[in-house]
């Protein structure tokens, strides 16, 4: 098996200091080996934890036990315990992150936006330029708009141009936070279609989706959420 990601016995638990420190256990004993070329979707029913660990992979959120080590080019780097600059460069060049809320840049065009992770990486500004063109392109987002700032564009415009962002690089491991949610069915087939093809490549994606048929067409195995809080 070629693991990308390796979860040993993470646990989470928020403290709300503004209730008295009340204690909030959201994830115990998590458990989950990923391995290159699937998609493993979390499963569980709202406030099971999902959203916690996928943003623990993304080191947004830092456990308080545990494991999460992730396997790329060779070498293993431990998230949890990572200094801020080997997070940064694991976002950079090997965990990608796609949600449908885009966070819109003041004055700088959608078609800028796509391509900054791929210019970041050191891609020629004409590929990717080209690659952002074809992904705008496939996700409909109309030509016209391409040159313009997202913050004057409709929610789902925003949502896919957020998607075209999160699919420029070729990322060895790729986190989906309901990618398809509020996006109709011609373009929600088209992100499918992407998802399914960064799993061919080989890529490792971990991923929450709320409807079913779309979890059902991406998924290679569910991962039960049910049991992981205390």
């Amino acid at each position: 098996m070629n693991i990308a990601i390796e979860v040993k016995n993470v646990g989470k638990t928020f403290i709300l200091h503004n209730q008295q420190s009340a204690k909030i256990p959201v994830l115990g004993g998590i458990n989950l080996s990923v391995n290159y070329g699937e998609c493993v979707v979390l499963d569980g029913h709202s406030g099971s934890g999902k959203s916690t660990l996928l943003r623990s992979l993304f080191a947004n959120y830092q456990p308080d036990e545990g494991e999460i080590i992730i396997h790329h080019q060779g070498m293993q780097t431990e998230l949890i315990s990572a200094s801020p600059r080997a997070i940064i460069e694991l976002r950079r060049t090997t965990i990608g992150w796609v949600s449908q809320f885009l966070r819109v840049i003041p004055r700088v065009s959608a078609i800028d936006i796509v391509m900054q992770p791929l210019l970041e990486i050191g891609a020629d500004m004409q590929v990717a330029r080209d690659k952002a063109a074809n992904l705008l392109t496939q996700l409909n987002v109309p030509e016209r708009l391409w040159s313009l700032a997202p913050s004057t564009f409709s929610g789902g415009e925003q949502q896919r141009v957020n998607i075209a962002r999160g699919f420029i690089v070729d990322y060895p491991i790729l986190l989906l936070d309901e990618p398809t949610a509020s996006l109709d069915s011609k373009n929600a087939e088209v992100v499918i279609n992407l998802i399914n093809q960064a799993k061919a490549r080989g890529a490792a994606i971990i991923g929450i989706f709320h409807d079913t048929q779309t979890r059902d067409q991406v998924a290679t195995r569910l991962f039960s959420m049910q049991k992981s809080a205390h």
